[in-house]
């Protein structure tokens, strides 16, 4: 028998205490607890008056799923939470053979996926109109009942032939909605076959004195029209559209009834889909918005304070690219519910987007703040266990405070976000308040970033150049060149501001090729002059390093500027050897195989693994410039250094000290047998005419 003839039952098996029961799910929503009007009503006392939820999920016209939620579709867990095969969960799409725990081991159901081999879908189904159960449906669409809805006054007179008059006094007795007919004192007067299969007779029970759709029919002021009122009624977990007729006339009272379940269902469906992230099962930041907005209207009325925080994981992109992206999807489920089971109740989470979550706190005050950071800080210490990986995750936090940072949601949201990057910038792994001056730096950075697009075009920058001195021979036998940009309005900015924003933007790629190509040219021309410079150095960023045409890039440059391939020192550092150390290696093997040297900068203040002498073939080693400025006073930088160059003679390597600024510095690296040495107290770096001018009077000056 072919799938498409198949019908597929879903199943929720419910043991209570040894006792089970099945129940077929169909609905688009059912809600599960202990609250009486609950689709799947539970009795433990661990479990919540709405536990659970479970939605319909439509694949397509012959496949559903069931998505199953921690609490109800209003945000609100359940308090002792959902266990689904043993593991915590607040969303899960569900599949056969799960097994549930509903907040203690008491109450447990199992969800079922069943093939029924006995149905067929090309055979015609059973009429379900006339089915009397929590479940009942009645189909006449609602435009086709327009033409028989009211019934004017003139007809009921008799201007009606006998035929028609008959038809009439048949449709309610054979129409599948339910008509109700009362007169104006409130007594019933008639109910078709479908109102009685669907509400019985009624009569008033202990629960409800009155039935609701017979509850509030206040008899019209006006009673010499006819007057219709439309209104809304939920009967458990039931919703009713309910057309009221006043035939004032005759003194009577006629409603047809709608079931409206199923779109009142879909109503909630798509409120709690637009308002929740689907994969962690959390508000997203539209809920976030929601929620910030009505916390600002409390607060402001109540003179409370509010706080915002931005919460980024750490690195989490080597998630992704280590392992997988499911593996990283299951890490942010992870995170979303440590975070909701360890946070106080004035706290309302979200999932902003990608691997950033959003928190906001009622009434605060900074210390509790702190308490809320140091929670969420402090959960993180334990890994999180995923997929047979141990993965440990820091993040970073930014906070901001109503009102003092921010009176609108807005700009709370900005402020957070800058105290966010702020935190990012000291390391990671911290969190960060906002200031006015964080604000002030965000719009610098803004605004260097903007100019920065243009700097190449419009000639803002330029090169400064830092001899090397040959400390055997006493001569200038090399160059580093240093990109210096000269904003228009700001004046020469510092590299340590632009540089991370032509990281972070990708303006480091061109502005790389163009650092490159301006100092092959310039050394060009020195050789030209007659100098004896052994090399140029030239720094290379990772991402410009990992550019798939990088060794092409370089080889034409070389080949445009007449350079030969063994002046040009590509300086890399420890940070770009460590990722992807395969591609790496390859990299660096056809450049030197071309005639390229490499130099390893700032030894000592990375890894510092000796695998990467071995592996890779540097002509230098740089040790940075945080060793030697207390080289004449610390003992412990003397004997680091003292080392490497005792290494770097081992591997065949030159050693180069930066950062030198006086004869004590010098006379110690001196005996200590160093190579090369830079820094202030040879040069500051320079531009091209004066570096020129330099090298030329260096042998009279010393």
């Amino acid at each position: 028998m072919s799938s498409s003839h198949l019908k597929i039952n879903h199943v929720l098996v419910v043991d209570e205490s040894g006792v089970q029961r099945s129940i077929m799910l169909e609905s688009s929503i059912y809600s599960v607890g202990r609250h009486s009007d609950s689709s799947v009503k539970l009795n433990s006392p661990a479990v919540s008056r709405n536990h659970a939820t479970l939605i319909r999920s439509d694949i397509n016209e012959n496949q559903c799923a069931y998505i199953l939620i921690d609490g109800d579709l209003q945000g609100n867990r359940s308090q002792n939470g959902i266990l689904v095969n043993g593991k915590k969960t607040i969303r899960r799409q569900l599949e056969n053979g799960d097994v549930i725990l509903f907040g203690s081991d008491e109450i447990r159901g199992i969800y079922q996926i069943e093939i029924d081999t006995n149905h067929k879908k090309d055979e015609p189904e059973k009429d379900d109109n006339w089915r009397v159960d929590g479940s009942y449906r009645f189909n006449i669409p609602r435009e086709e009942l327009q033409n028989t809805l009211i019934i004017s006054e003139q007809n009921l007179s008799g201007n009606l032939q006998e035929g028609e008059m008959k038809r009439l006094a048949s449709f309610p007795e054979l129409s599948p909605q339910p008509i109700i007919e009362l007169d104006y004192s409130g007594a019933i007067t008639y109910m078709n076959p479908s109102a009685h299969l669907c509400f019985g007779d009624l009569l008033p029970t202990v629960e409800n004195p009155i039935h609701p759709l017979i509850a509030n029919l206040a008899i019209p002021k006006d009673t010499q029209n006819s007057q219709l009122v439309v209104r809304e009624i939920q009967i458990k977990d039931q919703f009713f559209e309910q057309y009221i007729h006043y035939l004032s006339k005759y003194n009577v009272i006629r409603s047809y009834i709608f079931d409206i379940t199923e779109r009142k269902n879909s109503e909630v469906k798509l409120k709690y889909q637009a308002f929740h992230d689907s994969l962690t099962g959390i508000g997203n930041r539209d809920y976030f918005y929601w929620q910030l907005h009505k916390l600002l209207l409390d607060v402001e009325e109540n003179k409370d304070k509010l706080s915002v925080l931005f919460i980024d994981i750490d690195r989490f992109k080597n998630v992704n690219d280590t392992l997988n992206h499911t593996t990283g999807d299951r890490l942010l489920e992870s995170f979303a519910y440590r975070l909701l089971s360890i946070l106080p109740s004035n706290c309302c989470l979200a999932r902003w987007g990608g691997d950033e979550f959003t928190v906001a706190i009622q009434d605060t005050v900074v210390h509790n703040v702190n308490h809320v950071i140091e929670l969420i800080m402090g959960s993180l210490k334990e890994p999180f266990l995923i997929d047979n990986y141990t993965i440990y995750v820091t993040c970073s936090i930014g906070a901001a405070i109503y009102p003092q940072d921010g009176q609108s949601l807005e700009q709370l949201i900005r402020n957070a976000d800058i105290a966010l990057s702020r935190a990012k910038q000291m390391g990671k792994n911290n969190s960060q308040y906002y200031t006015n001056d964080l604000s002030q730096q965000q719009m610098f950075l803004f605004e260097l970033e903007n100019s920065l697009y243009d700097a190449i075009a419009q000639n803002e920058l330029y090169l400064n150049y830092q001899p090397k001195l040959d400390l055997q021979t006493n001569q200038i036998i090399s160059v580093e060149a240093l990109v210096r940009w000269n904003h228009p309005s700001l004046g020469v900015v510092s590299p340590s501001k632009f540089i991370p924003l032509a990281e972070e933007t990708g303006l480091i790629i061109p502005i790389g090729e163009w650092v490159l190509e301006c100092a092959c040219r310039q050394t060009r021309q020195w050789l030209d002059m007659g100098f004896n410079l052994h090399s140029i150095a030239v720094n290379v960023s990772v991402k410009q390093f990992k550019q798939d045409n990088f060794v092409e890039r370089v080889k034409e440059i070389i080949t445009s500027t007449g350079l030969k391939p063994e002046l040009l020192e590509l300086e890399v550092t420890e940070s770009l050897l460590m990722q992807d150390s395969e591609k790496t290696a390859k990299v660096i093997k056809k450049l030197t195989e071309y005639g390229v040297k490499f130099s390893l900068d700032d030894f000592g203040t990375g890894y510092s693994s000796l695998s990467y002498l071995k592996k890779f073939p540097f002509h230098t080693i740089k040790i940075d410039q945080s060793f030697v400025r207390d080289l004449t006073v610390n003992q412990q930088d003397q004997a680091l250094i003292d080392a490497v160059i005792t290494l770097g003679k081992g591997y065949n390597m030159k050693v180069i000290a930066e950062g030198v600024e006086n004869e004590a510095q010098l006379k110690i690296l001196r005996d200590f047998q160093c190579n090369i040495i830079q820094g202030q107290w040879l040069s500051m770096p320079m531009g091209a005419d004066d570096c020129t001018a330099f090298m030329r009077s260096y042998p009279q000056r010393y």
